[in-house]
């Protein structure tokens, strides 16, 4: 009898669960409670357990806000998704933006400033979503014909879809991530 393909390997836990495993070893390594490490990453209890037990996916800057309350660094968060692999290379500049990825990755970051009503436009590709993160500044988003405004500290998860633009109303520095889910 031929074995078939995977059918005896263990399937690979996803990335939530990874990402809580490792977060409660650590709150366990360093003998804190659910609640004392919600309350340094302001968050609720329930929250981080759910995070915890892989239930639930922690948005960037709840998942900084945490490893900063548990002093891990997202390097170290997580070591066990696979072998690692180091490319260098240097920023790319494509008129005023940083472009913070390379060709082989299915996830290309953008380090975006616009100064006060400069325009980006995105044009989504479909099956593609983007992740944007206001690290200083106010924009105006119309995403597909509806209109948003967010400010410093705020995050966007955009699926799909087909057409983003960002006004910035005052200026504005970005995170721009896009990238197509497996």
């Amino acid at each position: 009898m031929s074995e078939q393909p995977g059918k005896n390997r263990r399937a690979p836990a996803s990335l939530a669960q990874e990402v809580g495993t490792r977060l409660k070893e650590r709150r366990s390594e360093l003998s804190l409670t659910l609640r004392e490490v919600a309350a340094t990453a302001e968050i609720s209890a329930a929250h981080l357990s759910d995070i915890e037990k892989g239930r639930s996916h922690a948005s960037l800057p709840v998942l900084l806000r945490i490893g900063r309350a548990l002093d891990l660094q997202l390097a170290q968060l997580l070591p066990r998704l696979g072998g690692h692999h180091l490319r260098q290379s240097s920023f790319g500049r494509v008129s005023g933006e940083a472009v913070l990825s390379h060709p082989d990755l299915k996830l290309e970051a953008i380090n975006r400033n616009l100064d006060p009503e400069e325009k980006h436009h995105l044009a989504v590709k479909p099956g593609e979503d983007v992740f944007l993160f206001v690290s200083q500044g106010r924009c105006s988003l119309a995403v597909d014909g509806s209109r948003y405004e967010v400010s410093t500290h705020d995050c966007v998860d955009i699926e799909r879809a087909s057409s983003i633009e960002i006004t910035a109303i005052a200026f504005s520095k970005l995170l721009i991530c896009r990238g197509s889910r497996p």
